[in-house]
């Protein structure tokens, strides 16, 4: 295997990095400027040891992250060729038409197409695999599905069953109890009849006989079988268009409803596709009401991921993602504006009608751009221009049928785009990978200044003396944030808690497993983590600790600004402070997390607290009581118990701040 000149000028770096921390170490007396010295060489050891780790990611994972329905699926399905043209049966004209259509084969109807997150692979053959749901969780959804039909009248929004379309889908599915639909005579015009399985056998049964039926004609325990190859009986389209959908959609009896679906696509299907480029591309599930989730941070913090918000042209960027986005940019020492990407999706010659444009797809584009951009600056984002990147899956199409408009477009068109695209996210790995060899070299001449040996002047050992000081001076947090600011965080966590579990099933499901609901990416302990942190500057200990963190910024800048020799030690130690302070956000963010879950165990039915919130579901209340406001009391209380959630908050931000003080002033040596 041939060594890249990066990784011999890393590993000459590191060696002699070793030799002169070793050669400080070995003095007689450790003075300040040999400890400022020792503590830079040891950062600039473990920042090569981080690029290192990145330079050697051979291919990335390209995540596509956006609002459920607003076409991310169609975009990957359309820019790695998993498309194929069907016959289908369109109304054109008033009549009903054969005609041959371009469609995605990873659709499944309109909206929300798919049941879980999607990962494609390129590979030697076509097959798919799941990971499926327990026999339990699934029994959970079918009840809950019963509960809504029993519901189906209630008109008080906060208080009616909500369930995802898909999840519904794949229930009447595996009960076999779907919606048909008959034609009737309404006077003398015909109307099409809904007719509701599920809710005719309510009618007949009652809810416990619904129950009963459809648990019994589910036979969960059966459905064990996680992987299906391609049978080479059709085309291999075909095979995949039919078999996902059956998958998504839990029309086998074989199979369980999927929590992951692995596709994996042969070079047939991919002939003209760059997948294999790529580890994997991975089509999240839609966000809603609930950005800010554990299975996006996974990929958000991972160093081979690129990520790739999608937005509607029209709203770009969209609350939501700017609202992700945001959460995840406030972390300055992760560099995630490397990593990430906005992905605008335009519709129907949207850029050509853009305000203030000229009627052309390049100057609406241009357009939108800059609005992205003036977002991101107004919200102190971070964000690469070359980042955001436009993407029309039906540039070329007929207004009249899903078809390339071969009139005026050809197939060099669309691969035209799909070119750009491609290159567009090579060109962002490739920017990642340009910024971080030059860092190579800024490591290699700031350790040449060190060793060259530009002792510091007495003038600016008292300045370092100083700069301790004020350091020290700031080590006690509660003589900078008062106490009373940590008083609303039970009450914006309960907030946040009815935010994300709005309807009154969501919450009953959350109980009834213990804080969480997989199916709705619901997860109370980690909400406690993401409310504590603050989802942007300007909230909870974000907010709080913004002014003592830019007041040790600004020490640390000083030192630079007043003394020439110090720019050669203190850029790593500001890079340290800002890995240090998110550190600081996530630690006291785990800590509530794992206080919540402690306050709330056990998370099982021996649990008074747990009971009694399952127990209300169905509880005669009396006038002015509501089941939301009886919910939020018992949590209340409970937060409330010795030590109060807001007082151990208070409690682990004074104890980590000094932690984080303490780690700087041991880059001076000082205790």
């Amino acid at each position: 295997m041939i060594t890249a000149q990066w990784e011999k000028e890393i590993k000459s770096l590191r060696e002699s990095l070793k030799l002169e921390i070793s050669k400080i170490s070995r003095g007689s007396e450790i003075n300040v400027v040999k400890h400022i010295c020792r503590s830079n060489l040891e950062s600039k050891l473990d920042r090569l040891k981080e690029i290192e780790e990145i330079l050697k990611i051979e291919k990335y994972k390209i995540v596509f992250i956006g609002t459920i329905g607003q076409g991310k699926t169609t975009a990957i399905c359309h820019i790695f060729n998993l498309i194929s043209d069907f016959k289908v049966s369109k109304t054109i004209g008033g009549k009903s038409r054969n005609v041959i259509e371009t469609k995605e084969l990873l659709a499944t109807g309109s909206g929300r197409t798919t049941i879980c997150e999607v990962i494609l692979k390129a590979s030697a053959k076509t097959y798919i695999e799941i990971e499926p749901y327990t026999v339990d969780e699934m029994e959970n959804l079918i009840l809950e599905f019963c509960d809504s039909i029993a519901d189906e009248d209630n008109s008080e929004s906060e208080q009616k069953i909500m369930i995802s379309q898909e999840v519904e889908r794949a229930i009447r599915n595996i009960i076999e109890l779907k919606i048909s639909f008959k034609s009737v005579m309404d006077g003398d015009k015909k109307r099409n009849q809904k007719i509701d399985k599920a809710e005719e056998l309510f009618n007949e049964l009652g809810l416990e006989g619904l129950k009963k039926t459809a648990l019994n004609t589910a036979n969960l325990e059966f459905r064990t079988t996680t992987r299906i190859d391609f049978d080479n009986q059709d085309s291999e389209q075909e095979w995949i268009k039919n078999t996902f959908a059956a998958i998504n959609n839990v029309e086998s009896k074989d199979f369980a409803i999927p929590r992951k679906i692995y596709l994996y696509v042969s070079s047939d299907v991919l002939s003209g596709s760059d997948l294999s480029k790529f580890d994997s591309v991975i089509d999240t599930k839609g966000i809603d009401e609930n950005p800010i989730r554990k299975d996006l941070q996974k990929y958000i913090e991972s160093q081979d991921t690129i990520c790739l918000f999608v937005t509607p042209f029209n709203a770009a960027p969209e609350a939501n993602i700017s609202k992700l986005i945001g959460y995840h940019l406030t972390s300055k020492s992760k560099d995630f504006h490397h990593r990430f990407v906005t992905l605008v999706l335009p519709r129907k010659n949207e850029p050509e009608k853009a305000n203030e444009g000229d009627g052309t797809w390049e100057k609406g584009i241009q357009i939108k751009q800059e609005v992205i951009q003036t977002v991101f600056r107004n919200l102190n984002l971070e964000f690469f221009p070359d980042n955001i990147l436009f993407y029309d899956a039906f540039r070329y199409y007929r207004e009249d049928i899903i078809k390339l408009n071969s009139d005026f477009y050809g197939q060099e068109d669309v691969q035209a785009d799909k070119n750009e695209f491609i290159k567009a996210i090579a060109d962002i790995v490739e920017n990642r990978r340009i910024i971080l060899l030059k860092e190579i070299g800024d490591i290699q001449e700031s350790f040449k200044s060190i060793k060259s040996g530009h002792f510091l002047t007495e003038i600016e050992i008292t300045a370092i003396q100083n700069a301790i000081q004020k350091i020290k001076n700031l080590r006690e947090l509660r003589k900078r944030v008062p106490s009373f600011v940590y008083e609303h965080f039970i009450e914006q966590y309960l907030e946040y808690y009815h935010t994300v579990c709005r309807a009154w099933n969501t919450k009953h499901a959350v109980h009834r497993n213990f804080g969480y609901y997989e199916p709705r990416d619901i997860d109370i302990y980690y909400n406690g983590n993401i409310v504590a942190a603050g989802t942007s500057d300007d909230e909870m200990l974000r907010k709080f600790t913004k002014e003592v963190r830019k007041e040790l910024e600004y020490i640390l800048f000083e030192l630079t600004l007043a003394n020439e020799s110090l720019k050669t030690f203190i850029p790593e130690l500001v890079r340290e402070f800002h890995s240090f302070y998110d550190d600081f956000i996530k630690e006291v963010g785990t800590e509530i997390e794992d206080e919540i879950e402690r306050k709330l165990s056990p998370q099982s039915e021996k649990s008074e607290f747990w009971n009694a919130l399952i127990a209300e579901k169905g509880r005669e209340h009396k006038n002015g009581e509501t089941y939301t406001d009886n919910v939020l009391q018992t949590f209340r209380r409970e937060l409330e118990l010795e030590p109060n959630l807001n007082d151990f908050l208070q409690s682990k931000a004074e104890e980590h701040w000094e932690e984080l003080v303490n780690k700087i002033l041991d880059f001076f040596g000082e205790e």
